[in-house]
């Protein structure tokens, strides 16, 4: 064998495990049967708030405009507030915002009320969760603009927390829990994706 060739069936040695392996990554494996990084559901495509048809505290719309320049915790709130709603809304909200550190002022919190709110509800938000945007918009709006989030998993938004972009997409959902336990947990899987999120981008 000369030398040429020699050279070149080893260059073919070495390169042909990278080819293969391309290979098997385009054509055999489905990259959403991959493990993700992101610990909450991702919403694929992602859902635009503007869908939700809310309204703010005095009646005007709020969509994406108003939520421009900063990261958005989203509760969606019925009329009361059992242990999972309180659960959530401080532990899974608040204190996560407050672990943000450096970058705490590029989240602001937002809770969606579906229902007039109950005197225990506002007394709650008042005492323990103060300084939360409210918004109003018709439950069963809410319902059919999140209906694909659960395609794939039971449930429904009431009592349920979502990550909103600048821009007014929805992208990730986390349910909210009774347990102290998964309900840190859940908390840690918020701050996680948060932190990430917010390092990666230059926006909010």
């Amino acid at each position: 064998m000369s030398p040429r060739i020699k050279n070149i069936a080893t260059l073919v040695a070495i390169v042909a495990p990278f080819i293969l392996f391309f290979l098997a990554g385009r054509f055999l494996i489905d990259p959403w049967e991959l493990p993700r990084e992101n610990k909450g559901q991702l919403l694929i495509p992602h859902i635009d708030m503007a869908t939700l048809n809310a309204v703010d505290e005095e009646g005007e719309d709020y969509n994406g405009d108003d939520m421009a320049g900063l990261w958005t915790i989203l509760y969606v709130a019925g009329s009361d507030c059992d242990t999972r709603c309180k659960n959530g809304l401080y532990y899974q909200i608040r204190q996560v915002r407050l672990t943000l550190g450096a970058d705490v002022d590029r989240v602001r919190r937002v809770i969606l009320h579906t229902a007039p709110p109950s005197e225990a509800l506002n007394d709650f938000l008042n005492n323990n969760v103060d300084g939360m945007v409210s918004i109003h918009a018709d439950p069963q709006t809410v319902n059919t603009a999140l209906a694909p989030v659960y395609d794939t998993t039971t449930g429904e938004p009431i009592g349920d927390i979502f990550l909103v972009s600048p821009d007014g997409q929805i992208f990730m959902r986390y349910p909210t829990h009774e347990n102290m336990d998964a309900t840190l947990e859940e908390a840690e899987n918020i701050r996680v994706d948060l932190k990430r999120t917010l390092k990666g981008s230059l926006i909010g």
